[in-house]
């Protein structure tokens, strides 16, 4: 009986025994287990706050590289203004050149309305005008005594055979003009003696 007891005792000794070694080793392969986690965890934290910090800096570069670019852009629209400053005063320039150079064809106009606007003379009294070539000579531009006495008797001449015609072939101007100038002067006695000398407006 008491070796039966003895018995017993050692073999619950020996299964506590086993069990004490058995736990001790599952507890040591769980704290090897946790200190790989945690060390895998800090390693993973150690990456991320490397990212972070690379980020930041980034960041901080696109900043600078942002007032850069801001900066630049206030400068470009600085010179914008500036150029559009200075074509609005090379337009302003331009216009007055402009206004300069039309200012003579202005008065050339002027100075043609006058010439249309001016009375003019009865070219009849030159001696081998009719009213038709009056009329012609008109058109032509050839109102005044004054403006008859400048022209060329080759001239007139072509003017009326182009605007009347070969009939007008017969008509000679060669004395047209000098009389135009005395008519234009005033000279109507000189006029009037040498037409007395003339014969359908030529030397007889």
């Amino acid at each position: 009986m008491g070796q039966h007891i003895f018995e017993i005792i050692i073999m619950l000794l020996g299964a506590a025994l086993l069990g004490f070694l058995i736990g001790w080793f599952l507890r040591k392969d769980k704290i090897s287990e946790l200190q790989t986690y945690i060390a895998a965890l800090e390693d993973k934290n150690n990456r991320l706050q490397s990212d972070l910090n690379e980020n930041e800096r980034l960041l901080i570069d696109c900043q600078t590289e942002k007032r850069k670019a801001e900066s630049e852009k206030k400068e470009i629209e600085r010179l914008l203004i500036d150029c559009e400053g200075k074509l609005t005063l090379s337009d302003i320039e331009l216009a007055k050149k402009e206004n300069q150079n039309t200012a003579k064809p202005v008065s050339f106009a002027s100075s043609g309305a006058n010439e249309k606007n001016e009375t003019p003379d009865d070219l009849t009294k030159i001696e081998g005008i009719g009213p038709k070539i009056a009329s012609i000579l008109s058109e032509a531009g050839y109102k005044t005594f004054k403006k008859l006495s400048e022209a060329v008797p080759e001239t007139i001449k072509r003017i009326l055979l182009d605007k009347g015609g070969k009939r007008y072939s017969m008509h000679d101007p060669g004395t047209w003009p000098e009389q135009a100038k005395l008519a234009a002067d005033g000279e109507w006695s000189k006029l009037e003696k040498l037409q007395d000398e003339l014969k359908g407006g030529k030397i007889q």
